[in-house]
């Protein structure tokens, strides 16, 4: 299967990282042994014995070695502001998210106290016509038209109070409110594609932070969302594992994948858009994403998080 990278893989950098350590190590080995094949040192040494009387050559390598150690000095102090600017960037992200979780939080509430009153009241006058023994044939139809409209809108603000800020998360906690989603989406039909879900948790995932629980949360509710508009897949397996203060969540699918070579094309475009979302959760958690996929053999998503 083919790795789709994405901003928040800091495996494949810290890789690139030791790739390049070790060329240096070998450019070394390499230039010493052709040193000590080729007697180089002799070779300097008869050179600059001839221009001894004109230049101070034979104090080019005390000059050459600490111009190397100033290198290394601007190296690690770029390293060192890399490093401060990442973590900087990590929590600038982190209190993104956590300011758009509140929007959504403060939307689900307005939603829930206002337009949930509304429809409530709407249904108890139709109700109230039902129950009206001088009521006409075309009003009762009328009301239960009215009542059955209201029923629909309820419905429909109530799954969308749930995808902006879930209940079941501030109320039973994360592994709760996962089963949650995921029987949600076996029993709504959000796809008819999708015949089997399943979920595995092993280890406890209790004691997280709030924004790791949302995080989390998200990631597997974008995960799902994505494989319904674009996967055509038939099966789908949660896999969350808590063990030695790392978090690992799978979301696997059998659906008809994509080529990485191709992920800019039609609905890949939309598909890799879809999962910016989720990198930018990994990304503030200081997390890995790695993303599997191959045409006609389905898609891989796995994350790890440090819990600690």
């Amino acid at each position: 299967m083919k790795v789709l990278p994405y901003l928040a893989d800091h495996k494949r950098h810290q890789q690139i990282i030791y790739i390049e350590i070790a060329s240096v190590l070998i450019t070394f080995i390499v230039a010493y042994a052709l040193s000590s094949i080729f007697n180089v040192s002799d070779h300097f040494y008869e050179w600059a014995q001839q221009y001894e009387n004109t230049s101070d050559i034979d104090e080019l390598l005390f000059a050459l070695l600490a111009f190397l150690f100033a290198l290394m000095w601007f190296a690690k102090r770029r390293i060192n502001e890399s490093r401060k600017l990442i973590k900087h960037n990590h929590g600038l992200l982190q209190r993104l998210l956590q300011v758009q979780e509140g929007e959504r939080k403060a939307i689900a509430q307005h939603l829930h106290d206002d337009l949930g009153q509304y429809l409530n009241a709407i249904k108890a006058h139709a109700a109230s016509l039902l129950i009206d023994d001088t009521s006409n044939d075309d009003a009762l139809f009328a009301a239960q038209r009215i009542s059955s409209s209201a029923d629909h809108a309820y419905d429909a603000s109530r799954r969308m109070m749930h995808s902006l800020r879930p209940v079941a998360l501030d109320e039973l906690g994360l592994s709760a409110a996962i089963e949650h989603m995921i029987d949600i989406w076996k029993i709504s039909g959000k796809t008819e594609k999708v015949t089997e879900y399943r979920l595995k948790i092993i280890g406890n995932l209790d004691g997280l932070s709030e924004s790791t629980n949302i995080a989390i949360f998200r990631i597997v509710q974008e995960s799902l969302t994505n494989i319904a508009k674009h996967a055509h897949a038939t099966e789908v397996f949660v896999f969350i594992k808590q063990s030695d203060a790392l978090l690992t969540i799978t979301v696997q699918d059998n659906g008809i994948g994509f080529d990485i070579n191709q992920k800019t094309a039609g609905n890949h475009l939309q598909a890799c858009y879809g999962l910016l979302g989720i990198a930018e959760r990994v990304e503030a958690l200081a997390g890995t994403l790695n993303i599997l996929s191959t045409p006609s053999q389905g898609t891989a998503i796995k994350v790890e998080i440090k819990t600690t």
